[in-house]
């Protein structure tokens, strides 16, 4: 639960990697699983996407081989969209870091290390809506209006290139110059004793941590709570899932702990008869250690994809089944399914409870509980 909060928390943040801008600097970017030089010392919260790292797990090579077998034109709309981008997303993109210097996601920073058709997106920042160039110690900030983004609300993204293949985007100047210049050394970024820092485990794909929790978030955990770390991944075979709690005290921190093992316990209820996935769902441990919650889960890559595969033949067969059911409302007498009423000219065009919502307005006829039944 609190990995999917905290991914729920930023998701947004990805709308404006679309965009792109452009300036000009001579070192060339490493990969690296979490680069704290890229971010401030003062950063309350970060998130980092390995790409790279996603490439080479066996649950994601093996998911994108199912889908060119089973869409093999999506081969051809990822050349064309990498044509137009600039970016071939399937190699070119090496990582993304996230980060920002309050909790409100709306003022975060996004780093993007990417190899890129600078030419190609110079011309794109050129033809933005809204466009226009400032400067900064020799860095050329693009900013724009991303159309169609309906988050930006009225507001411009403001981006530049650090390096040839590193990115910086913003909504604002100031925090794009801020950016570089802690990328330039010219601002302190994380130390050693930072919350945000340490070690990293290997084959982590995505890392988030956070001395600080957004106020105003709608999860239950994380509103009782300080700060956290997460990090998932798959390294020698083995998928991996590891979240540390700062909650507020012990008991908040059990009461975390708590809703881990309800979330085991309705997997075990839901899935009991399937072994493969129970053996997944059995694998979380979870302990306290006075106000800190911690979170565990190792799996061989192999069983993860077993199970992740079966799930999505279901999906596929859901939506192949839905779309037969759409097909046939559409050929039914005034556009819907064709039902008894219809056969025997009981309902007039237009008055098909079908066309009122898609949905049957029969009277409730359940019988209420009554007070002695309890």
């Amino acid at each position: 639960m609190s990995l999917l909060a905290v991914c729920r928390q930023f998701a947004p943040l990805a709308a404006v990697m679309l965009g792109v801008t452009v300036a000009t600097h001579t070192a060339p970017a490493v990969a690296k699983p979490v680069d704290g030089g890229r971010v401030p010392a003062k950063a309350v919260w970060m998130m980092h996407l390995d790409v790279d790292a996603a490439r080479e797990s066996t649950v994601m090579q093996r998911m994108e081989a199912r889908m060119m077998k089973k869409y093999p034109q999506a081969e051809t709309m990822l050349g064309m969209g990498a044509g137009m981008i600039g970016m071939d997303i399937r190699k070119d993109l090496h990582d993304v870091t996230v980060y920002g210097l309050d909790t409100d996601k709306k003022n975060a920073v996004m780093i993007v290390h990417a190899d890129v058709d600078r030419k190609k997106l110079e011309a794109m920042a050129a033809k933005a809506p809204g466009h226009k160039t400032m400067e900064h110690r020799g860095y050329t900030l693009h900013s724009w209006m991303q159309k169609g983004w309906k988050q930006s609300q009225g507001r411009p993204v403001v981006g530049a290139f650090f390096q040839d293949n590193l990115m910086v985007f913003a909504r604002t100047k100031e925090q794009v110059e801020m950016a570089l210049d802690v990328l330039d050394s010219k601002q302190p970024s994380l130390g050693e004793n930072s919350p945000l820092a340490g070690r990293v485990r290997p084959g982590s794909i995505l890392v988030g941590r956070a001395a600080e929790i957004d106020p105003k978030t709608k999860c239950p955990v994380l509103r009782e709570g300080k700060g956290y770390r997460v990090a998932m991944g798959e390294s020698e075979g083995m998928s991996f899932y590891r979240s540390r709690l700062e909650m507020t005290s012990a008991e908040a921190a059990e009461q975390a702990n708590s809703v881990t093992k309800g979330l085991v316990a309705l997997g075990s209820l839901r899935f009991g008869k399937e072994a493969d996935v129970m053996k997944l769902v059995k694998a979380v441990e979870t302990m306290t250690r006075g106000d800190i919650s911690m979170t565990s889960w190792n799996a061989k890559a192999d069983d993860v994809w077993a199970v992740a595969e079966r799930a999505a033949d279901r999906i596929e067969a859901k939506m192949a089944e839905r779309k037969k059911q759409w097909g046939a409302m559409q050929k039914g007498k005034g556009g819907c399914d064709g039902c008894k009423g219809c056969e025997k000219g009981e309902c007039e065009k237009g008055e098909c409870p079908m066309q009122k919502g898609g949905k049957s307005e029969k009277k409730d006829e359940r019988r209420p509980f009554r007070e002695d039944e309890f």
